[in-house]
Order: structure tokens, then sequence, then C-alpha cells
């Protein structure tokens, strides 16, 4: 059960209201688009749509473990595995129809994965309540439940090779936020302070789990820092002062500058989950690639993003700085001095 990981495919729509995000080579956001669909990008159609979000998914939890201590408000606990309906052979399970739940995925780095639990296991009992004829969306709100009681440990009863095992886990602080998979060859990802949009064409693209995790990681920090409902809220102030008062709001944040604070806390919540940030080179070099085969030159490419080596000389400083942590033993706050 990782509720947190709500998911969804859809076929590409508008996307009013999303930040534009890693807007990799859009004139636009979402809601208006005009970008680049490399060869690189070209839909592999052997590779369904569900093993992408799935991957997304996978890519995606040890980003959303490092950045708890980012979104307080927008919590929830997990354990970090999937259940699901599916056959249960093993003679010692008490299902009569052969069938009952089987752990479908354990993600890297979460607590069900250290406790030992297996893709494939038979789940029998639920801290000690017999689970082994119901369905796996029952046994997920049960999981549900005492985790939002906060009954801890939870304890798992699992058939495994004709064994049975018993299994403690403890939950830990995942940020809440929503993973969607957008149907286009569009290379993009996106966010609204709530979910994460992933186009099919972007996972065409990264040639590496790394790769997809700066992506990822550069929306969740576009949500941990609030620039969608900040830019909602001073959109509202505004209106309602000039309604009022004729006068204008604030001056907004330059969208440019809020690029580069994503590039910045996403490289440190990257770092934190364990991924390999040297592979963001090589990310951007292909990307600058393409940019060049498919002539677009600075005036066409979205005036609120910066400019490719903008983005690559503010990585290679943000690197520095966390491997000088990193020798230091210092802790990676991604907002720790933050101005």
């Amino acid at each position: 059960m990782i509720s947190e990981l709500r998911v969804a495919v859809g076929r590409f729509r508008s996307a009013a209201g999303l930040l534009p995000g890693l807007a990799l080579f859009l004139i636009g956001t979402l809601s208006a688009c005009a970008g680049v669909r490399p060869e690189t990008a070209a839909p592999h159609r052997e590779e369904g749509e569900a093993a992408l979000l799935s991957r997304v998914q996978t890519v995606a939890f040890p980003i959303l473990l490092a950045s708890a201590d980012r979104c307080p408000f927008d919590q929830e606990g997990t354990y970090g595995f999937l259940l699901e309906d599916g056959p249960m052979p093993d003679v010692q399970a008490r299902s009569e129809s052969g069938r009952g739940i089987v752990v479908s995925r354990v993600y890297v780095r979460s607590p069900a994965a250290q406790a030992g639990l297996q893709t494939g296991d038979q789940l029998i009992e639920i801290n000690t309540q017999d689970v082994s004829t119901d369905a796996a969306s029952a046994a997920s709100d049960l999981v549900r439940r005492l985790t939002r009681a906060r009954v801890q440990p939870l304890q798992l009863d699992v058939m495994r090779s004709g064994h049975r095992l018993r299994l403690w886990l403890d939950a830990v602080p995942v940020c809440q936020f929503t993973l969607s998979l957008l149907r286009t060859d569009v290379v993009n990802a996106t966010s609204d302070g709530r979910q994460i949009v992933v186009t099919t064409g972007l996972m065409r693209f990264v040639r590496s789990d790394d790769e997809l995790a700066w992506a990822v990681a550069h929306e969740i920090a576009h949500n941990v820092l609030g620039h969608a409902p900040d830019a909602r809220l001073r959109a509202m102030l505004d209106t309602w002062l000039g309604a009022t008062s004729g006068k204008a709001g604030s001056p907004s944040p330059a969208p440019r500058s809020l690029e580069v604070q994503a590039d910045y806390v996403g490289a440190y919540l990257m770092a934190r989950a364990g991924y390999d940030l040297e592979a963001v080179r090589e990310f951007w070099r292909r990307l600058g690639q393409i940019h060049v085969q498919q002539g677009i030159t600075a005036q066409e490419f979205d005036l609120s993003h910066p400019t490719m080596e903008e983005r690559i000389e503010v990585f290679e400083t943000t690197l520095k700085e966390i491997d000088a942590k990193r020798v230091r033993g210092e802790s990676l706050d991604p907002l720790a001095g933050w101005h």
C-alpha cells in the first residue's frame, strides 16, 4: 500500500494552472504546446504506459522520502509496497478460490524493503487479522486505517515458498503528491503544487533512472517551494487590489528565477535520495544537441525559463556545493541558508 502515489494516465489535454516545470524544449506550457519531438522520444510501442508509470513511481519514491521534511503539511505515512489480487498456489493459503492478495511491488529504500518483504509474497494476516480471502483493495484500506491511527509497527504475515514469515514495518512520512502520466510525444514534466505530470515523451527520452530522477526532483522542488500556490494567491491579491484600489500588487518573482530555485532544490533532493547527479550533465548535453539539430534559437525558446547555459552553470555550482558539504559531513538540507 502506498496511497500517496495516486496515478492517472490520460491523453494530451489542456492543463491550465500547471507550472511550466522543466519545459525542456516547449514553447509555452502544457496548455499551449509547440514542443520538440526528438527522434529519441518516438513512441516505443512495446513498452506500455502501465510500465512507464510504474517506473515513474519507483524513481519518485526515494525523492518523496527525501523531501518529506520540507512538506510538513502534505505528508502521509507509507511502508512502500503495493498489493494486488492474484493467484495463491501455496497449499497453506486458506483461500478456497485459490486467489488472494499478492505483493506486487516493493520500493527500494522503503520500510517494506528493509523489513524483507518481497514481490510475490502472499499476504495472510495484517496485525493478526486474517485477510487471506479479502480483496487487495480491502487490505490496503486496512493498512491505511492502521497507519492513520498510528498503530505501529505494522505486522504482516506472508507466505513465501511454502514458509510463513512474520514481518514488522514502521511507517515513514513522504510528500503527498499525485504522480500522473500524460500521453504525448512532447518531452516535458510539470507540476501544480499537488500533482506532478510526466509525459510519455520524456519517459522515452531519458536513458537512465538518474536522468528521470532529475526531472521528477525538479517538479517536486516546485511543489515543496510552493511556487504554484504562491502564484495563484498573488494573482488573487492582484485582482482584489486592482478592483478595490486601482493599484497593482507586488511584482511577481521572475519565472526564470523560479526555475533556477527548482533546479537548485531539486539537485539537493536528488542527492538526498541517493541518485547520481553526474547524470544531469548527460541529460542537458543531449537536450542541447537536439536544440542545435532542430535549429531552435534563443528567441524561440520559452522566455520564462533560463537558457541551457544558465541552467548548466547553476547545476555545476550546486554540485560543487553538495560535494563540499559531503566532504565536511554536513546535512544536505536543500533550504539551509536559503535566501
